[in-house]
């Protein structure tokens, strides 16, 4: 059981195979559509040295590591990673994947041209210290003139539409209820599955939610310039209603 109570919710949550069900992660198409977006918005060059920073299995990785892009994944679960290395080896590539934290990445400074984190990972640290933490050691791994593209959510959507309550049925035959809070003090979205039958505590996740102010004044703090805020990967220019907030960032010269 994963419980946001016991620190940290994140290790116990994707160490289980039902995160693979319950994090709701994008279809093939989509994760096509990112792949070919990331190319356009960031914009990715084959000299590049990438980054990606909570690569999970691999979803955005191994495509474009296919694409001849130069890679490096970094994530803290050894389940995510162990699937991201075989469905490479599936695929006839070998990624280089890397188990460490966010907060505290295994890199030199200016390693990387590119830094990427993607599909909702940032915010699931227990302090707001902790997630200013993850920005400056971005920076700090990137090059002068390096780009760092920031996929999460817009915090206005989240709490107007999250999904406060949500019956899943499991292939294993499992009936989950899923309820979502908004913790006020701390800006957190927690969710959290139970048993369908017995109402115990099956999962918990906690995601600490920024607005696009706060979170532009926390990467400039860290280090880095918004150059551009995408509502989507079509790049639309973000309004403040969308369900994303995508931002791109350079580290000054």
């Amino acid at each position: 059981m994963s419980d946001y109570r016991s620190a940290p919710w994140w290790r116990a949550f994707f160490e289980n195979a039902d995160s693979l069900l319950l994090s709701n992660f994008p279809d093939l198409d989509e994760t096509e559509f990112e792949v070919a977006a990331l190319q356009r918005l960031v914009p990715l060059r084959k000299s590049d040295l990438i980054g990606d920073i909570c690569c999970g299995m691999g979803r955005h990785l191994l495509p474009l590591a296919s694409l001849g892009y130069d890679l490096v994944g970094l994530d803290a679960s050894t389940m995510m990673l162990t699937l991201a290395r075989e469905a490479g080896r599936m695929a006839g590539l070998r990624p280089r994947l890397v188990h460490g934290l966010a907060q505290a990445l295994p890199f030199a400074d200016g390693s990387f041209d590119v830094i990427l984190n993607l599909f909702n990972s940032f915010g699931y640290l227990a302090t707001v210290a902790d997630d200013l933490a993850v920005l400056r050691e971005t920076a700090r791994c990137l090059r002068p003139g390096g780009r760092f593209f920031l996929d999460t959510r817009n915090k206005k959507y989240q709490i107007l539409y999250a999904p406060y309550h949500q019956a899943i049925d499991l292939p294993d035959g499992r009936e989950l209820t899923m309820r979502c809070q908004y913790r006020r003090d701390d800006a957190c979205l927690v969710s959290s599955w139970y048993d369908r039958h017995t109402e115990a505590l099956v999962h918990s996740a906690a995601i600490r939610l920024y607005s696009p102010g706060e979170l532009e004044a926390m990467l400039a703090t860290a280090g880095l310039r918004v150059i551009a805020k995408f509502g989507g990967y079509s790049g639309s220019e973000f309004e403040g209603w969308e369900r994303q907030l995508l931002v791109l960032c350079e580290k000054p010269r």
